[in-house]
């Protein structure tokens, strides 16, 4: 006989997949013995057999070596893959797609413990509203995408308007130490390390949020190229786990606050008699 006669009575009927360590009870009836202890009461009393309700005694039950060894027979006849769109399990057509687990069932699964609270949908609807959710996620990325390249477009004008400000700051703040001699050159010197210190901090953070938004950009293509070629792929390809990609697309976002650069270190030079009294205290010290 082929494998496929045999699968029914090599099968539990409780969890509905081939029998492991299969027992038989004072009806006749054959489960696996995980099965039927946790379906049984923990108790020494009588209990119903989950197929025909006849009670029978827990101690009455007894291991069932031949149904064990055609059974071990049998799943190594099946350790091959099964064939494309059947079950791996019960070689059964993949007819449905289980929300819960994001993958694709056969009748025989839904109808199992592992899936009985789960919600299952029809193949071809599960296709078709994944594949508009992907479609949706794709259009939505390119969206973002544009937002975070125009924000790139305005640090690049950004930085350069920076870098003007700076330029011209500089020219003014060495124009109005060099009237001041001697005197002033300590603060000329200064004010331009404050200068410095501050063109490297600001360099170093416009650095820093031009990273940001590359790698933010290339994620966003690696997200969209992935969406797309999701979209385009077969039923089986396509609905092997197709809410993990949505998921980490809608977890995917522009978060970038732009801030315009400004020159922070401005040069405020004393009052006129405030420099006389420091220049005096410098060169004619009060004895």
């Amino acid at each position: 006989m082929e494998a496929e006669d045999f699968q029914e009575e090599l099968t539990c009927s409780i969890c509905l997949d081939y029998f492991e360590d299969p027992v038989s009870i004072e009806c006749g009836h054959n489960f696996c013995r995980g099965c039927l202890r946790r379906s049984w009461a923990p108790s020494g009393s009588p209990v119903p057999c989950p197929e025909c309700r006849q009670p029978s005694a827990p101690a009455a039950m007894r291991p069932n070596w031949a149904l064990a060894r055609l059974t071990e027979r049998m799943r190594r006849r099946r350790l091959g893959p099964a064939p494309h769109g059947l079950c791996g399990r019960h070689w059964e057509p993949l007819r449905l797609f289980c929300e819960d687990d994001q993958r694709l069932v056969c009748l025989v699964c839904r109808e199992s413990q592992e899936h009985q609270a789960h919600t299952m949908a029809p193949v071809d609807e599960a296709f078709a509203s994944y594949r508009e959710k992907l479609l949706k996620t794709q259009r939505s990325l390119t969206a973002k995408m544009k937002k975070a390249m125009h924000l790139q477009d305005m640090e690049v004008k950004n930085a350069a308007e920076w870098k003007e400000k700076m330029k011209n700051q500089r020219t003014r703040v060495s124009a109005e130490f060099a009237k001041l001699h001697v005197f002033l050159a300590e603060e000329e010197q200064l004010f331009l390390k404050r200068l410095s210190q501050e063109e490297e901090e600001t360099k170093k953070k416009q650095n820093e949020n031009t990273l940001r938004l590359n790698q933010m950009i290339t994620s966003m293509k690696k997200l969209i190229f992935e969406v797309g070629e999701k979209s385009q792929s077969s039923t089986l390809e396509l609905l092997q786990n197709p809410k993990d990609v949505l998921t980490r697309c809608e977890n995917q976002d522009v978060n970038y606050s732009f801030e315009v650069l400004k020159v922070k270190t401005v040069c405020r030079l004393p009052m006129m008699k405030e420099m006389l009294k420091r220049f005096q205290g410098r060169h004619h010290p009060i004895s």
